[in-house]
């Protein structure tokens, strides 16, 4: 009689059959060696993988086992088409007759990575529900693909946990257990159709022995339906063992058994090593050759010979079927919905941003209070710090939130990337737009009792300039920001970023240095300085046509020591550039420093993260 699992997956399998994988991917692996650089300068390279080659069989479950550090990852990394970085690959890997590359593989694969990742705020039911829009046909009805979502929720046993928050404990939130986890995980590779190949690391990671079945039944029915699933595994139990088709078995990166499941134990019985009763066969392999490692490793070489390494044929090679992808417009329209209701789920996250910005605002506008309240010469140099503290904060915050934000995700923009779910662009728009989303409230929470405490006039445009300026300063700082975050790995990458670069944009922004005292050399510095922009925005804003109450304007300017005019203090303080461009000019300059920054940004992305290595 059927499982309840077995009932569930033939339910799964029948519902889905135009998804169904027609044909399994057929992977091979050929004298394949991997070097890595020394952790340090000085230290001799480390090989990771030494002379690998086996086929592993097409739509069957095949395990790659081994020891810590016997190069198990590696060998997963290298039939996705990818590399570690600082490492030197040589011999073949080829899938359906074809060399792997990153490319390829995003059409034929898809993978269960080590590190579980997720939108933290987001439920099982949200997450998939968004995988299926992006990987399911835009023909099918929003109820074929919710009928979707819940069938893989119950085929992975994850109903229970449905709509509650995945969470992430990286950030203090709380969600999910980490066995929930790794079941979305799998869930998120097949809920689009089933791939030619699957790729799993650590798929019973964090799962009782229940789970850990349940999980490898799943993989099971997977494969009887023609997927090629291959799965690193470290120690499993005898009942997880035992489904098993196929096993490749590492130690030092060196193949020391490479075949069927079943035939393993007359191998290792035949050279000294049977399994002793009541002992997981799993446990015993890889004691035993972690015990005698040099012996295993020459017993495979006499065992196999040179049958093993021989050169792939490229005869029978078959063009991969491409995955069906949203247009652009329908990628970014998923991804920004998805960003957006991320972040607004995430409460702790946006009080948390507005109570960074609304006590520091308070407290300045305290400190300055009412010093805008009349056009003084004693009001404009306090009025002058105001406007760099409005330029400055918000700079500095938002590049590392924008840095820091992006690091966060780039393990799912990883995995959707080379799983061929979108494209790039589509992404860092959705990301750029959700950052921004959430900056509006935080900017009003900062500028509107800054505003008001200083005394500036009620006039709505002058206040409209006001939010419109703290907020490109927001623009400009997130795309530097992700820009940085791309290409580092931690705040101490952000900071050795960040000091070089906010040091010359507020020697050079008009207040340390008054702009008329500045070097002709270093004004290079002044004109891409971010502060010294939105300070003359709001200057311009400010004291365009304005009168000073204490000074008269009948005397000569020669014979005075006073400015009589808000454009008489304008000429002196701000330049030539900045008074011909106006406000909506120096808007417009800004605008174009943005545009740089996503192209920058999208550049990093295909450079820093996306270049093939993991």
């Amino acid at each position: 009689m059927a499982s309840p699992l077995e009932k569930a997956a033939t339910a799964f399998a029948q519902a889905t059959e135009d998804l169904e994988a027609r044909q399994p991917g057929d992977v091979s692996i050929f004298d394949l060696s991997l070097v890595v650089k020394g952790a340090k300068k000085g230290d001799p390279p480390r090989k990771i993988l030494s002379n690998v080659s086996c086929s592993f069989p097409p739509g069957r479950l095949s395990a790659v086992m081994g020891a810590s550090g016997s190069g198990k990852t590696s060998v997963l990394t290298a039939i996705r088409g990818l590399q570690a970085a600082g490492s030197e690959t040589c011999g073949e890997v080829v899938c359906n007759g074809m060399p792997v590359n990153m490319e390829l593989m995003r059409h034929l694969v898809s993978a269960v990575p080590q590190e579980d990742v997720f939108l933290a705020a987001l439920t099982p039911r949200e997450m998939l529900s968004f995988a299926a829009e992006l990987r399911l046909p835009q023909s099918w009805s929003e109820r074929d693909r919710n009928n979707r979502v819940e069938e893989v929720l119950h085929l992975l046993h994850i109903e229970k946990c449905a709509d509650t928050a995945i969470g992430d404990e990286k950030i203090g939130m709380r969600g999910i257990s980490g066995g929930e986890r790794r079941r979305l995980s799998v869930g998120m590779a097949i809920i689009g159709g089933l791939p030619q190949v699957l790729l799993c690391d650590e798929p019973t990671s964090g799962l009782d022995s229940a789970a850990a079945s349940n999980m490898v039944a799943v993989l099971k029915s997977l494969a009887g339906r023609g997927v090629t699933v291959i799965a690193a595994i470290h120690q499993p139990s005898y009942s997880v063992f035992s489904e098993f088709d196929f096993l490749l078995l590492l130690e030092a990166g060196r193949i020391v058994y490479s075949g069927k499941v079943l035939e393993a134990e007359g191998y290792f019985y035949k050279h000294g090593s049977a399994t002793p009763d009541k002992t997981n066969p799993a446990h015993h392999y890889v004691q035993v050759v972690q015990d005698e490692s040099s012996k295993w490793i020459e017993n495979w070489e006499a065992f196999s010979g040179n049958s093993a390494g021989k050169s792939p044929k490229m005869d029978g090679a078959v063009a991969p079927k491409v995955k069906h992808m949203p247009t652009l417009w329908e990628q970014t329209n998923i991804l920004t919905r998805r960003t957006l209701l991320e972040n607004f789920k995430n409460k702790k996250k946006f009080y948390r941003g507005i109570m960074t910005r609304l006590p520091p605002s308070i407290m300045i506008g305290c400190i300055f209070f009412n010093m805008a309240a009349a056009y003084t010469q004693k009001s404009i140099f306090p009025v002058k710090g105001v406007m760099f503290l409005c330029a400055q904060n918000p700079l500095i915050e938002s590049f590392y939130a924008g840095a820091a934000t992006f690091q966060q995700t780039k393990g799912l923009l990883k995995r959707e990337y080379y799983d061929g779910v979108y494209q790039v662009t589509p992404y860092y728009l959705a990301y750029y737009i959700g950052f921004l989303a959430m900056q509006v409230p935080w900017t009003l929470a900062w500028a509107t009792p800054l505003y008001l405490l200083v005394g500036m006039p009620m006039e709505f445009y002058r206040f409209g300039v006001f939010v419109m300026t703290s907020f490109m300063v927001l623009l400009l700082a997130c795309a530097a920001g992700s820009a940085v975050g791309a290409k580092t790995r931690d705040a101490d990458g952000n900071r050795s970023v960040l000091m070089p670069l906010i040091i010359p944009s507020t020697l050079f922004s008009g207040y340390v240095i008054p702009y008329n005292q500045i070097p002709l050399v270093w004004k290079p510095f002044y004109y891409g300085s971010p502060i010294m922009w939105a300070m003359s925005i709001l200057e311009t804003s400010l004291y365009k046509g304005a009168v000073f109450e204490d000074c008269d304007a009948s005397i000569p300017f020669s014979q005075r020591h006073c400015w009589a005019t808000g454009d008489e203090y304008l000429k002196h303080s701000t330049s030539s550039a900045a008074q011909h461009l106006g406000v909506f000019g120096m808007f417009g300059v800004c605008l174009i420093y943005v545009a740089f920054g996503l192209l920058l940004n999208i550049r990093m992305i295909h450079k820093a993260v996306l270049n093939g290595q993991v």
